[in-house]
């Protein structure tokens, strides 16, 4: 009788968003993004800043570094460099656990990851950068293609690195700041208790959110705001349930703020929730 053994997939990549090769020019600043999908980028020539969630990196040729779903991220060019990265983005139902945000690429690796890009060119139609669907004749191709991407993702997921320190002060100050705001979020902060909070003024405060994030500090403590609203709405809570959780004692006043932030109102966000998936796009 034959018993066979069950064996569990690692990863399991369900649908690509973007793959794409870019060089920067030395001042280049992306504003910043989330997206309910993971993103990965690989640093191919040149030095890069990236903000990922509530810390900052400096990152160089032959690193990489993972964002995870829903995660805050951006990026610019450090060091007066023009850098060139790789940046694939996409859904899986199965992912490995991810130990360290940054990882080390070696030269194998990199040359690995330039074939898929390669491989992508020529097995998917985009619009932009952006993968809109198969090219004819290509669907072979194409499953080929997203299995040799997830062995790639389990050999550099097994080979993680410990997370590269961050010894700059400002970016110690920027994750300090965020971690108090996602500890704080129906405390109704202002700049002057977060930047007490750091024990700096509120115009540095400020530098730094613009550097960091790309954003204002209580534009981004509002959208912070809105995100658990979102959460919140779409598993059950009512809207004033919602609103005294995140410390709005009015909810017509969380209402406007909720619309204002989102550009639709909580009541009609939460009537859709089965359907809603949308979240600030830009955090």
């Amino acid at each position: 009788m034959f018993v066979g053994c069950d064996i569990p997939k690692n990863v399991c990549v369900d649908k690509l968003y973007t793959f794409f090769k870019t060089s920067f020019k030395n001042n280049y600043s992306f504003v910043g993004e989330s997206h309910d999908f993971w993103e990965m980028v690989f640093v191919c020539d040149g030095t890069v800043g990236i903000t990922a969630g509530s810390d900052v990196y400096v990152l160089e040729r032959g690193q990489a570094v993972i964002h995870e779903p829903n995660e805050f991220h951006r990026i610019w060019s450090e060091f007066d460099t023009n850098p060139t990265v790789i940046v694939i983005s996409f859904s899986a139902s199965l992912f490995p656990k991810v130990q360290s945000r940054i990882m080390n690429v070696d030269s194998q690796q990199l040359k690995t990851i330039d074939s898929l890009y390669r491989k992508a060119e020529e097995c998917f139609k985009k619009n932009d950068v952006f993968i809109s669907d198969i090219k004819d004749g290509c669907e072979y191709d194409a499953g080929h293609f997203i299995a040799v991407f997830e062995l790639f993702i389990i050999e550099l997921m097994g080979k993680q690195s410990p997370s590269v320190s961050n010894s700059v002060k400002s970016a110690e100050i920027y994750s300090s700041a965020v971690k108090y705001m996602e500890e704080n979020p129906g405390a109704g902060l202002c700049i002057e208790d977060i930047a007490r909070e750091c024990s700096i003024s509120g115009a540095y405060l400020k530098k730094i959110f613009m550097k960091y994030s790309g954003c204002g500090v209580i534009q981004y403590y509002n959208r912070l705001r809105a995100r658990l609203a979102c959460g919140y709405l779409i598993n059950g809570k009512s809207v004033k349930e919602t609103a005294l959780i995140l410390g709005f004692g009015d909810q017509n006043y969380f209402s406007t703020f909720f619309k204002r932030v989102m550009g639709i109102s909580p009541s009609k966000y939460r009537s859709d929730a089965g359907r809603q998936t949308k979240y600030p796009d830009e955090f």
